[in-house]
């Protein structure tokens, strides 16, 4: 394991009542540099190289490089050991972040298209936790991340990680059932929101393209199917969707969107996920009526179809 520590000094002068904080004009307290903390193995350093390249903010890159993960080649994201390894990072950012501090937590499939460290701290004023949209009307994504480090937040993430461990779920299940089912809010005092949606994940293409001014693009989801071992996939992605960012070309990320919305590798993950075949518990939090707030749905399992690289898994 190798940890590279990349501090950038402040933008701004710290305010007299904390050494590493500010006041921003709402009043809320900001910090100066703030810590940026992400990992990756060799299977994913182009995609870190890609992100890192990208990024134009003041943020204090705090990065792990692990020589071989042991991710399970053939999944999108790694599988367990990814999640595993993902919410142990996250309780040890906390753990170096000074109480009521505000940190960014990323996947390395993330490209950024402008800078974001405003929208991120605006977003996070006030609350615990801050995550990417899965959806536009439900759901969230834990490859972008605004933590900010309180009782409730350390709370969250113990139980998150216990959860992986005990069920060996996919690390975002366990996320949107803690939060949606109220969980989170009921037992640990979770205050938590979803980011704009200029906070861009591909699997954003069931709804369209992605809005004007998208700060950044998390490739989470792919038209072919992506493995851990081969990032080709999603570099292509990015490319794509830079172009569109940038007013150059819109053709291709048009005809993305319209591919996405009737894959059925996308129907069928927002359908288990997000919808009436969601396992797991009741989301308390969903209105009366809405498709995924019952949960509890079982079914048989299937040989896996070909095609399509499903939402989350990244």
């Amino acid at each position: 394991l190798k940890r590279f520590f990349v501090p950038r000094p402040p933008a701004r002068l710290p305010a007299a009542s904390h050494p590493a904080s500010r006041q921003s004009f709402s009043g809320a307290l900001v910090w100066g540099a703030m810590k940026w903390f992400f990992f990756y193995d060799a299977n994913f350093k182009p995609l870190r190289d890609h992100m890192v390249g990208s990024h134009a903010d003041n943020f204090e890159l705090r990065e792990d490089f692990i020589q071989d993960l042991g991710v399970m080649k053939n999944r999108a994201g790694g599988g367990v050991p990814t999640y595993l390894y993902k919410a142990q990072k996250i309780k040890d950012a906390l753990e170096e972040s000074e109480e009521g501090e505000c940190f960014l937590f990323t996947d390395v499939d993330i490209q950024f298209l402008r800078p974001v460290q405003s929208m991120v701290e605006e977003s996070a004023a006030g609350l615990d936790l801050v995550l990417q949209r899965e959806f536009e009307d439900i759901g969230v994504n834990i490859g972008f991340v605004a933590v900010r480090n309180t009782p409730a937040s350390r709370a969250f993430w113990q139980h998150v990680h216990a959860e992986i461990v005990r069920t060996q779920a996919l690390d975002q299940r366990v996320v949107n059932n803690t939060l949606y089912s109220g969980l989170a809010e009921n037992e640990f005092g979770v205050t938590w929101g979803r980011f704009p949606a200029e906070i861009w994940a591909s699997s954003m293409a069931f709804h369209g393209p992605p809005p004007e001014g998208v700060a950044v693009h998390h490739a989470n989801f792919t038209i072919e199917r992506a493995v851990a071992k081969d990032p080709s996939l999603k570099l292509e992605q990015m490319a794509m969707v830079a172009a569109y960012a940038k007013g150059a070309e819109a053709q291709p990320l048009l005809d993305f969107v319209e591919a996405a919305r009737t894959n059925q590798s996308m129907l069928d993950y927002r359908d288990r996920h997000f919808g009436c075949r969601r396992p797991g518990p009741e989301w308390a939090t969903l209105p009366e009526g809405h498709a995924a707030r019952p949960g509890g749905f079982r079914e048989k399992k299937k040989a896996s179809g070909r095609g399509g690289s499903a939402a989350g898994g990244a």
